[in-house]
């Protein structure tokens, strides 16, 4: 008599549903936000030392896999597959769950791939000056 494999079925409806936001954010501060995180800055903004200026949508799409940022469409996969194994966290076998609940627990500091600066704007004699140099 042969077993039948049981494969959990998993939500992609939520998926189905989701747009992705390319934008761009423009502001101004009274501080200087070259050291700070985004989340020290929105802080910062929300205190009354600085506000936004532009927040322009710049493309929308539909699908994940419509996304040509590498970099962002491996973020929203690597966040997909969390949401799924939250779903589903029942179903793993016990050696997985208790893997996946020490690594939880582990206090290692996890490095991201790609580190977002802020960059100064260029001024208006560096802007005239490189187009000069075209």
């Amino acid at each position: 008599m042969s077993e039948t494999l049981r494969v959990p079925a998993t939500n992609q409806s939520s998926e189905q549903n989701e747009k992705y936001f390319s934008f761009q954010i423009k502001g101004w501060t009274n501080f200087d936000p070259m050291d700070k995180k985004l989340g020290e800055v929105a802080e910062g903004i929300e205190q009354g030392n600085g506000f936004l200026t532009l927040v322009e949508v710049l493309r929308v799409e539909e699908k994940l896999t419509s996304i040509d940022d590498e970099d962002a469409k491996e973020c929203f996969e690597n966040l997909l597959a969390a949401k799924r194994l939250i779903q589903n966290v029942n179903e793993l076998p016990a050696k997985v769950k208790e893997e996946l609940r020490a690594a939880l627990k582990s206090e290692e500091e996890v490095v991201p791939n790609k580190i977002v600066t802020l960059a100064p704007a260029p001024s208006v004699n560096e802007e005239s000056a490189s187009r000069v140099k075209r």
